[in-house]
């Protein structure tokens, strides 16, 4: 009960003045943060499958749970610019230019957008979306090293990758979005959202302020230990490279086998023109 205490009473407390990381409950892989991510998962789950039963209402819930994260997120950086020994916004970590920071950018396109543009965001949610919340979900390095779950830092991370996991599958259970590669273009239209955000990510990055925005030069996170004694050129590179075939590779399937329904279609007109020839 000390140890909650703590806490609580540090909840909103920089990681700069907190007791260090392997004093704190709740850290990476503790007992605490799996029984908490447990927990939120199961709201997760539940609040989508209510939102199932009312298919209606899908539109208004998705709308909120965007609206309450774009606040959020300006909430969370202020409180971090604020509350640290050096006052002011902190460029190498508090911008929004990560992986998972492109579920505020295309949420809107996913829900009033139309033809090209909803089927962009609906590409990164059901891939790039997916896969980023469930590793931040499952292993949030980049916030339960510091900060115990039951912190500040450590509820935004959770209610904000949670929030990306609700979206993910309610359009599924709700069929409100689906996606088929009818062709190339369509097979790689998913990857834009990550290319375009890497624009000021890089720019950013390699501008000498010591930054790792969407993990380009390997810095933190998975890729940190994903990708040992690479350069931050290969890094880049290969960064690159699997923000742009990950999502490709979800809908390979259905890119294949409509390739090959218009295979069989047209082996199909052939043969009706030949038994018809005079």
């Amino acid at each position: 009960m000390e140890k909650i205490s703590y806490l609580l009473t540090h909840f909103f407390t920089h990681k700069a003045y907190l007791l260090p990381p392997d004093q704190l409950p709740g850290t990476l892989f503790t007992p605490m943060a799996f029984g908490f991510y447990a927990f939120w998962l199961f709201a997760v789950i539940a609040i989508a499958y209510g939102v199932a039963r009312h298919p209606r209402r899908m539109k208004a819930v998705l709308a909120a749970n965007w609206a309450v994260m774009v606040v959020w997120e300006v909430v969370i950086v202020t409180w971090e610019s604020l509350s640290g020994p050096v006052k002011g916004l902190d460029l190498t970590t508090n911008l929004s230019l990560y992986p998972c920071s492109l579920y505020l950018y295309t949420t809107p396109f996913l829900l009033w957008g139309k033809g090209i543009w909803k089927k962009m965001a609906s590409g990164y949610l059901l891939t790039l979306g997916l896969l980023g919340a469930a590793v931040n979900f499952i292993y949030p390095v980049t916030r339960l090293t510091d900060y115990s779950c039951l912190s500040f830092a450590g509820f935004h991370t959770a209610l904000f990758h949670g929030s990306i996991l609700l979206a993910w599958l309610t359009v599924l259970l709700t069929g409100y979005c689906s996606y088929e590669a009818r062709s190339l273009r369509e097979l790689f239209l998913p990857c834009i959202p990550s290319l375009l955000l890497s624009i000021p990510a890089n720019l950013v990055n390699y501008s000498g302020i010591d930054s790792d925005y969407m993990f380009f030069r390997g810095k933190m996170g998975v890729v940190a230990y994903a990708l040992p004694g690479f350069s931050e050129v290969q890094t880049t590179l290969t960064l690159y490279a699997l923000y742009i075939l990950i999502p490709a590779l979800f809908f390979l399937p259905s890119y294949l086998h409509h390739r090959r329904q218009l295979a069989a279609q047209e082996q199909e007109r052939l043969v009706w023109g030949w038994s018809f020839r005079p």
